[in-house]
Formats: structure tokens, C-alpha cells, sequence
């Protein structure tokens, strides 16, 4: 049994316990703002959230977004197919090295707190570029991997068999660089990053 197999029972509760539901509050946010730049100019607009677990993102998003959710583990996704959310959801069961999707699809793309447990993190790169529309917003959150609780998440993640691929921002903004996704990074507090930018119109 893998780990969110065993965790999905309370994952959720874990993370407002933590205090990460916070993050997730201020990711929502920054979406909103965007989408009043756009003075919502273009209904149904449609946003991947990559490894997105339970959904629970979805609960501080835009209402006019159309919400996919892809995640790799049966039990997180059946835990967020239970939930009532305020607008639709579409829970994808694949991995994000090999997305069923079509290029230039998604006008957001959000990977929040996943990117270390991909296996395949350049092909998982390569394609959130592949199906992100030119111009689309991508943004990830991550830990710094030179703090000492991102370190803690290291020990505990690699006994559950996680492959715990963190990454200094300025790494990842270099790898996002490579496949057309021009992007930019904050600290959020001394662990926690995040990156923002959006995908070339070349």
C-alpha cells in the first residue's frame, strides 16, 4: 500500500491542522486577481491542477474556471469525487509525465506541493507545457530544499518509498525555462516557494 493510499483518509484534515490550507488560500488568491486583470473577460476558462490529491485547492478558486484534477493515486481521487464542490469537476486518474490531453488546452496550470513526489519530474515539465495554451498562467508551490523542515520532509518521505525531488527555485525556474514557460519565483515564508510565469507565445 502505498502512502496516499494511507493517507487519504485524513489528508485533508492534516493539512488545515498543519496550517498549509493557508498556501492553498493565498494560491486561490492570486488566481482571482489574475482573473480580474482579465475582468473575467472569457468565461469557462479551464485550469489543471496536476497531482491536485483531494481537490481541496478548488474549494479557494474562481467560480467561472472549468477544474481538472489529475492525480496518480486511486484513493485521493475517490476522496475528492465524494466532495461537493461549487462548480464541476473532472477527476483524471494519470500520471503528469504522460497527460491525456490535447497541446494548448489549459489556461491555468497549478502543481501545489506535488512536484517533489513526481518520478518523472522533466517529462512531467515538458508536458504541463505541452497542454498549456500560449500565454496560460502556470504556477507551483514547492519547498526549499535547504531548510531544516523541508529536510524533516526528506527523512519521512524516503521510509514511505516517496522520491522526494525537491528543487532550489532558481533550478526549476531554469528547467521551466527550457520547455517555453518564462516564470519567476517568491519566498512565502523560509521554506515554502513559489513559482509563477506563463507559457512563450513563440
Amino acid at each position: 500500500m502505498d502512502l496516499f493510499t494511507l493517507a487519504a483518509p485524513f489528508f485533508d484534515l492534516a493539512m488545515k491542522i498543519s496550517g498549509h490550507h493557508k498556501v492553498l488560500v493565498e494560491l486561490g488568491e492570486r488566481i482571482k486577481k489574475e482573473e480580474l486583470k482579465s475582468n473575467f473577460e472569457k468565461k469557462n476558462k479551464s485550469l489543471l491542477d496536476l497531482g491536485g490529491g483531494t481537490g481541496e485547492l478548488v474549494n479557494h478558486l474562481p467560480q467561472n474556471l472549468e477544474i481538472t484534477i489529475v492525480d496518480p493515486s486511486k484513493a485521493m481521487l475517490k476522496k475528492g469525487q465524494k466532495k461537493s464542490f461549487s462548480q464541476p469537476v473532472n477527476h483524471i486518474l494519470a500520471d503528469a509525465a504522460d497527460l491525456p490531453f490535447n497541446d494548448d488546452l489549459f489556461d491555468y496550470l497549478i502543481i501545489s506541493d506535488a512536484l517533489h513526489h513526481f518520478r518523472r519530474v522533466e517529462p512531467a515539465l515538458k508536458e504541463a507545457a505541452r497542454v498549456l495554451k500560449p500565454g496560460a498562467k502556470i504556477y507551483i508551490l514547492e519547498f526549499d530544499p535547504s531548510s531544516f523542515f523541508t529536510r524533516l520532509i526528506v527523512f519521512f518521505e524516503k521510509l514511505a518509498g516517496e522520491p522526494v525531488n525537491f528543487y532550489q527555485p532558481q533550478k526549476l525556474v531554469s528547467m521551466l525555462g527550457k520547455n517555453e514557460l518564462k516564470t519567476e519565483h517568491e519566498y512565502l515564508n523560509k521554506s515554502l516557494y513559489i513559482i509563477q510565469g506563463k507559457k512563450s507565445f513563440e
